[in-house]
This record gives C-alpha cells, structure tokens and sequence, in this order.
C-alpha cells in the first residue's frame, strides 16, 4: 500500500481516581491538527490543574497553528522501526515539525514560570506539569513524539506494546544506574514544565505504520496496571473511546490511587 493514507481516529478520558479530590491533569485531541497532547499538574494548593491546563492550551495552540492538510503516504515496514532523534539528519519538514514542537513546550513551560513568579514562588517551586504528546507531521508518515516528566507515549505494533519515551524521574535515574541501594520514591520527578525558567523537552520522530495504536497516558495508569494489561486492552478494544475507558476503568479497579488519563490514537490505512 505504498500510496495508502491514514485515517486519524483519537479519543481520550481523563479521571480524577479513587484516592484524589483534585484532577490535576488535563489533556487535548485534535483530528484536524493530527496531535494529542497529556499533561500531569503537580503541587496541589499551588495550583496543579492550572498549569497543566496551561501547558495543553499553549501547545494545542501552537500546533493548530500548524495544522496539517495533505493525507500521509505509508511507508515500507521494513523502515517502520527507524527512529530520527536529530532533526538535522531529516527531512525538511520534519525538521520543522521537530523544532514546532520543541518550541511549543518551552513556550508553555516559559508560560507557567511566569504564572509562578507572578504569585511570589521562586525558582523551582510553585506550580508545574509535566507533558506528552505526539503530533502527526503534515505531508509525511511520520509522528513527532515530546515528551517532559514521567507522563508517557506507548506504541502498539503487530500487537507488541513499546514505550516510545522514557521518564524524567528520580527512579528511572537510578534504574539507569544499576538500580543499587534503596530504591527512590517513583513520583520524584526530575524535568517539567513551569518549575525553572529554563526545561529541555525530548523530541523525536517515529514512523507510522497502518493499523498503529499510540496511546498516551498520566503515571496515574501505569503506576495501577502493568505494560501486559495495558496491551491486552489495547489489543482487545478496537475503537479508541472505548480503549480509553476500559484502560481508565481498570486503574481505578486496581486502586485508582492517582489521578489518570488517557489518549488512544489508531493510525488506519485508508486505501
């Protein structure tokens, strides 16, 4: 199918938990612009859900912005699995979508640091989200995937779930380095939005491929449910809406302790 375009199909569900009082996170669709986009707020009284809802209003903006408007052709699957990461080694256009992107998330970071300063926090506290997102490159087949914090971007392919990010988190950090000694707290996150005045998102570009699932989602359901359920759901549901609530559903079955959300987005050739 070396002529074939996608056809977007996206829903998303956000839930406050079991455990919670206060959502947090907040989240945004876009058929039209091709990009789904997850933020995770943290700090509470200080304003959690106002910086995440800061973060994806700043970024859905800036995509839209750069909305695309050709159908995208499907690659071979044998060039499914390359992965740029340097956006001087693409492409034109995904060169540029690579730095859209970038640009989007320091300016929503820059956006919430300036709300912090504005209510007398200084550097590094006060309110902050982190965020993921992919964005469908207009004219390619081609995804960009970014990414600050512990909030995170899964593919499913062939029926084999990968993790397209990696967290910013103290945790991580230490698994990193041999996982040795005492294990720190898995929430400590170590890169977001909003807290400094400087942040470097993680940017790269993953090939599409027909019958893709990418799903998006707060540490709220990969902190209940293991990689193997989450697979199992996304291979059972077809449709994106009810994946979304079967996955939101089956966090808050194994405790529900955070507040969760989820994009599920299917990339289906067209013919």
């Amino acid at each position: 199918m070396p002529n074939a375009a996608f056809a977007l199909t996206i829903a998303g569900l956000t839930d406050v938990g079991r455990a919670r009082s206060r959502n947090e996170d907040d989240f945004q669709v876009s058929i039209a612009g091709g990009f789904a986009v997850v933020c995770d707020g943290m700090g509470g009284h200080a304003g959690g859900d106002i910086a995440s809802r800061k973060a994806v209003e700043v970024i859905s903006g800036i995509l839209l912005d750069h909305a695309p408007s050709d159908p995208i052709a499907v690659v071979k699957r044998e060039d499914a699995d390359r992965t740029q990461t340097d956006p001087a080694a693409t492409e034109p256009a995904v060169r540029h979508a690579l730095s859209v992107a970038r640009s989007a998330v320091l300016q929503a970071n820059r956006a919430i640091y300036e709300l912090n300063l504005a209510r007398g926090f200084s550097s590094g506290r006060g309110m902050g989200t982190t965020v993921a997102g992919l964005w469908r490159i207009p004219g390619t087949a081609c995804m960009a995937v970014f990414h600050a914090g512990d909030s995170r971007v899964y593919r499913l392919r062939d029926g084999e779930l990968r993790t397209l990010t990696r967290d910013h988190s103290l945790y991580q950090i230490w698994l990193d380095n041999g996982g040795r000694g005492t294990a720190p707290q898995r929430n400590i996150i170590v890169r977001a939005l909003g807290t400094a005045e400087e942040v470097e998102p993680e940017v790269s570009v993953q090939t599409l491929m027909p019958d893709d699932v990418v799903m998006l989602c707060s540490d709220g359901l990969n902190g209940m449910l293991p990689d193997g359920v989450i697979a199992r759901i996304l291979r059972q549901e077809s449709d994106p809406a009810l994946a979304a609530a079967a996955l939101v559903d089956a966090a808050n079955a194994a405790g529900g302790m955070d507040n969760v959300t989820v994009v599920v987005a299917r990339f289906a050739a067209t013919d």
